[in-house]
Parts: structure tokens; C-alpha cells; sequence
């Protein structure tokens, strides 16, 4: 009988610990937050790939956002809610090198593509 108030407990207080880790990340996020993804994927069959993603990881919607991929390619969103995501691809005649995002919110990001790390057995991985 004893050990079964030793698993209750213990349960009772991996349950609490997770409750305040949660509730930590939730109350200390900012007000306005943008996350800015740009990656640049090298396959086998569809040669390089170009995107960007943006999410919103703020509390309140973001407005007016722009993105610059290069001189004559300028892409415009209205808004993004929190927690959402979406994603920009640039102009077939860009030369991407990298990415300039600006928002009504004052949010400025400057950014460099990224490659994502291949794996062998996955498309785009090689042989």
C-alpha cells in the first residue's frame, strides 16, 4: 500500500514540474516576435530550392510585413497571427544571397540562407 503514495507522488510531481515549465515559456514570451527561416535545399532531382518561412512566436499579430530577397523581388504580407506560419518563395531571376524582413511592429531581421544538414536514406541525401 505503501508504494503505491510513493508512484502517486511522484507523478503528482512530474505532473507540477511540467505544468510550470509550460506555463513559464507561455508567460515569458514576447509581445512581438518574428522568427525568420530562410533555407537554401540542394536536391538530386529538383537541383536548389529556395524558401523562407516566417512565424509569428509573439503573443499579438504581426502587420505590414516585407520581405526583400533582392533588388526587384519584394514580397508584402498583411498580417501574421501569433503562432502561425507562412512561407515565401523568391522570383525564378533572383540572386538570393539573403534575406531583409521589416514589419509595422518596428521588427527588423537580417538573415543568411541556411543549408539543412543531409542524411543518407532521405531524398536529397545522395548516395
Amino acid at each position: 500500500m505503501g508504494r503505491r503514495y510513493i508512484y502517486y507522488i511522484v507523478i503528482s510531481i512530474v505532473g507540477i514540474v511540467f505544468a510550470v515549465y509550460f506555463y513559464n515559456t507561455q508567460i515569458n514570451r514576447p509581445e512581438f516576435g518574428l522568427e525568420v527561416d530562410p533555407t537554401k535545399d540542394t536536391t538530386d532531382m529538383a537541383g536548389t530550392q529556395y524558401r523562407i518561412r516566417l512565424t509569428n512566436i509573439g503573443l499579438k499579430p504581426i502587420t505590414g510585413i516585407t520581405v526583400v530577397q533582392g533588388k526587384k523581388d519584394i514580397q508584402n504580407l498583411s498580417s501574421l497571427e501569433a503562432g502561425q506560419s507562412f512561407y515565401f518563395y523568391p522570383k525564378p531571376d533572383t540572386i538570393v544571397s539573403t534575406v531583409n524582413v521589416t514589419t509595422n511592429e518596428g521588427i527588423h531581421i537580417y538573415a543568411n540562407y541556411r543549408s539543412p544538414t543531409k542524411v543518407l536514406g532521405l531524398p536529397g541525401g545522395g548516395r
